[in-house]
C-alpha cells in the first residue's frame, strides 16, 4: 500500500483542518517561559492522536509529552512544522523507524529560520502596509470605522489561510521538501527582500504619519528667517521625522521600554512646544 494511501487512512482530512484552526487560534493562549509554544504544539495534535493509537494509551501519552517540549516560531510560517511533525508522527505510528529525538530535532531546527523570515515579512511588510491603507481609509471622514473593520477581516483572513496553506505543505511535503527549501537559501533571499521592502515601506509611513517641525525663527533686517522653511524644507525634507524615527529605534536598540520612550517624547514635545523650538 502506498504511503499516500496510508496517509489518508490514519489521519483523516477533517482532523487536519481541526489542528490547523487549532494552532492558528489557540497557539498564543498558553505561554511559559519554560515551553514557550509548547502547550500550543500538544493542543494541535488533539484531533491526530487519538488517530494514530487509537487503542494504546501510553502511546498517545508519549506521542504527547514529546509535543509539549520547548518550541517559539512566527504562528503562521511555523504552521508548517506542526504539519510536517505531524507526518512524521504518523509515519512512526505507520511502523517507520522515526527516533523521537529526530522528530524534536527537526522541529528545533527549523523554527529558528522560519520565525526569523516570518517576523521579517509580516511585522515589516505585510502589517505596515495593510495599516497604512487602513489608516487612509480611517481618515477620510469623520466617524469612520471602516478601516479598522478592513484591517481586521483582511489580517485574520491572511493569516488563517496562510496557516492552514502552509500547514499542509509542511504535512504533504514532508522533511526532504522543507530542507531542500532552506539549504538552496531561499529563505535567505526572502529575508533579504523583505528587510528592503520593509524598509522602503517604513520610509513611507515615517514621511506619512510622523510630524515633527522645527518653530525656530531668526530675524533679521526686515526679515524673518524660518528654519523649517528655509532650511530643512529646502535642503533636507521630511528630516525631522526620519531622526525622530530613528533617535527612537536607536533608544529601543539600547533596550529602553516603550513607557520610557512614550515619557520621552512627550517631555520633548512639551518642552519644545513651550520654548517655540517644535512648532
Amino acid at each position: 500500500m502506498a504511503k499516500k494511501e496510508w496517509k489518508q487512512k490514519l489521519i483523516p482530512k477533517k482532523a487536519l483542518i481541526r489542528a490547523s484552526l487549532i494552532w492558528e487560534t489557540w497557539v498564543q493562549c498558553c505561554y511559559n517561559y519554560e515551553r514557550m509554544m509548547g502547550m500550543a504544539c500538544a493542543h494541535t495534535f488533539l484531533p491526530v492522536v487519538k488517530h494514530l493509537y487509537p487503542d494504546n494509551k501510553e502511546k498517545q501519552i508519549d506521542l504527547m509529552t514529546r509535543e509539549m517540549e520547548f518550541f517559539n516560531v512566527h504562528i503562521e510560517f511555523g504552521s508548517c512544522i506542526l504539519g510536517l511533525a505531524i507526518a512524521l508522527e504518523e509515519e512512526k505510528a505507520m511502523g517507520y523507524d522515526i527516533p523521537n529525538e529526530f522528530i524534536t530535532n527537526i522541529k528545533t531546527s527549523l523554527m529558528g529560520p522560519l520565525a526569523g523570515v516570518g517576523d521579517t515579512i509580516y511585522q515589516g511588510v505585510l502589517i505596515p502596509i495593510l495599516l497604512a491603507l487602513c489608516i487612509d481609509i480611517t481618515r477620510s471622514g469623520n466617524g469612520n470605522v471602516w478601516g479598522a473593520i478592513v484591517y481586521t477581516i483582511l489580517m485574520v483572513a491572511i493569516s488563517y489561510i496562510f496557516s492552514y496553506v502552509n500547514f499542509m505543505f509542511g504535512y504533504n511535503a514532508g522533511s526532504d521538501a522543507i530542507m531542500d527549501f532552506l539549504e538552496k537559501g531561499i529563505i535567505d533571499k526572502l529575508l533579504k527582500a523583505a528587510s528592503i521592502m520593509g524598509c522602503m515601506v517604513m520610509g513611507g509611513l515615517i514621511v506619512n504619519y510622523v510630524n515633527m517641525k522645527c518653530g525656530l525663527t531668526i530675524a533679521t533686517s526686515g526679515a524673518e528667517f524660518s528654519l523649517q522653511e528655509s532650511l530643512f524644507d529646502a535642503v533636507l525634507p521630511n528630516i525631522l521625522p526620519l531622526g525622530a524615527t530613528l533617535g527612537v529605534y536607536g533608544l529601543l536598540q539600547k533596550r529602553w521600554t516603550s513607557i520610557k520612550v512614550i515619557l520621552l517624547i512627550v517631555v520633548v514635545g512639551v518642552v519644545g512646544g513651550f520654548f517655540n523650538i517644535l512648532a
